[in-house]
């Protein structure tokens, strides 16, 4: 019985291509009957199952006969290794780290792509980059065409919500200004904002920033809670009472004590003494109380403290038995499940945005930049958690839940009809 030789499908499709001199070795051609090679080649003549799916293989015909031509076996190595590595980029990097990088570095990438326009299509380069056509086409189109009508550069006709460049430079000239360089950014948006300065949102002002860089700031991670953060729904409902250490420059530790409504974030007292004491915290929350009811009559005041020894201890509970019924105290982590982290939030600013910033001498240097800190801090600086205000306007009544959509929306049709009426010669729309 006649032994039937078996051809790899590959062979079979490269003859009925008409590509099987560049495609197959010479030595394995002459093995192939006459007969059989011929009958290959009349299959696009024939209804033959599945050929219909050869049809997308010449379009690339010559590309194929030049990749594989043995005078350029080196470049085509050089390259399918390129595009291995490009691939292993992606890969180790992110996909999304990766496109991140490419986008932001999009100016050098678009005039690679334009360079070698003749040799690869927008297509292929999208491919490659694995991006999508239109974005790789917005690109060209920002990169090629420098809008002056906007601070972006990117034509404001095809993008009429970005902000105008007044409204940018406004952002500028807040974010750089040396008066406000110890505010984060949403406390000088929700100044600017307050003033009727600005209309943007704050997330916008945070993604201004962040694309033309008028102040860094480095991410921090956050660890989780491990319970529900503590949240009064009114005024002088919980309070907070807290201490921390200052050293100043003469070598003398100085503590610093402070009560605070969490609702508000009021400093409702304050204190600086050269050590820690029950008789000076009890002083500085009696003084609280006075500040905040002048002598009326109150009830159900939660103090929340740590477990310090100037807050856990015989003279505090002495108060707290008498006046069981105006205030019970409780000890963060001990008696509830939550921290007392909003005091300790309170000292992480005052640090960093202000004691740190100076040469802080000795105790009465000390105590006149704490006093301007407070003032700044109480009735200056909008709070990042009461949208636009400090914590005197929500002590005198202004509601920190308050939304600005409608302001923001009618700014916005605004601002896409200035837009698209721009004087803007550019024809990249």
């Amino acid at each position: 019985m006649r032994n039937y030789q078996q051809y790899s499908t590959s062979i079979k499709v490269y003859y009925s291509l008409g590509v099987e001199k560049t495609m197959i070795d010479k030595t394995i051609r002459e093995q192939i009957p006459y007969s059989t090679s011929k009958a290959w080649k009349s299959y696009a003549d024939k209804p033959v199952i599945g050929l219909e799916f050869e049809k997308d293989l010449p379009k690339n015909l010559k590309e194929l006969e030049v990749l594989y031509h043995p005078a350029v076996k080196i470049p085509k190595d050089v390259f399918v290794a390129c595009m291995q590595l490009v691939i292993l980029l992606s890969n180790v990097i992110g996909k999304q780290q990766f496109q991140k990088t490419i986008r932001n570095n999009k100016d050098q990438f678009i005039n690679f792509i334009e360079q070698y326009s003749e040799i690869f299509s927008c297509d292929t380069f999208a491919q490659i980059l694995n991006i999508s056509t239109k974005t790789l086409y917005n690109w060209k189109q920002q990169v090629k065409f420098k809008c002056e009508a906007s601070a972006l550069l990117k034509c404001v006709k095809r993008h009429p919500n970005q902000a105008t460049i007044h409204e940018v430079q406004i952002i500028k000239e807040r974010l750089t200004n040396t008066d406000f360089g110890h505010w984060g950014i949403h406390s000088i948006w929700a100044q600017a904002f307050k003033e009727g300065v600005t209309n943007l949102s704050k997330q916008a002002w945070y993604h201004y920033n962040k694309l033309l860089v008028f102040r860094k700031y480095s991410k921090k991670g956050r660890k989780p809670p491990n319970a529900d953060p503590l949240r009064a729904e009114k005024m002088n409902q919980i309070w907070h009472a807290d201490i921390t250490v200052f050293k100043t420059l003469d070598g003398i530790k100085h503590y610093i004590y402070t009560v605070m409504d969490n609702y508000s974030r009021y400093i409702l007292s304050w204190r600086i003494e050269r050590i820690v004491s029950a008789k000076i915290r009890l002083e500085t929350i009696q003084e609280a109380i006075q500040n905040a009811f002048n002598g009326q009559s109150f009830s159900d005041l939660q103090l929340v403290t740590d477990g310090g020894p100037e807050n856990d201890n015989q003279t505090l509970k002495s108060f707290m038995n008498l006046n069981h019924a105006s205030i019970h105290h409780d000890i963060a982590l001990r008696t509830i499940q939550q921290s007392n982290s909003m005091m300790e939030a309170f000292y992480h600013i005052t640090k960093y945005r202000c004691l740190y910033l100076q040469k802080i001498r000795d105790y009465d240097h000390l105590f006149n930049v704490f006093q301007d800190w407070i003032l700044e801090y109480n009735y200056k600086k909008p709070h990042h958690a009461l949208g636009i205000y400090t914590p005197a306007e929500i002590l005198n009544g202004s509601n920190k839940h308050e939304k600005y959509d409608g302001r923001m929306n009618q700014a916005g049709i605004e601002r896409r009809a200035f837009n698209k009426n721009a004087n803007c010669t550019a024809k990249c729309h």
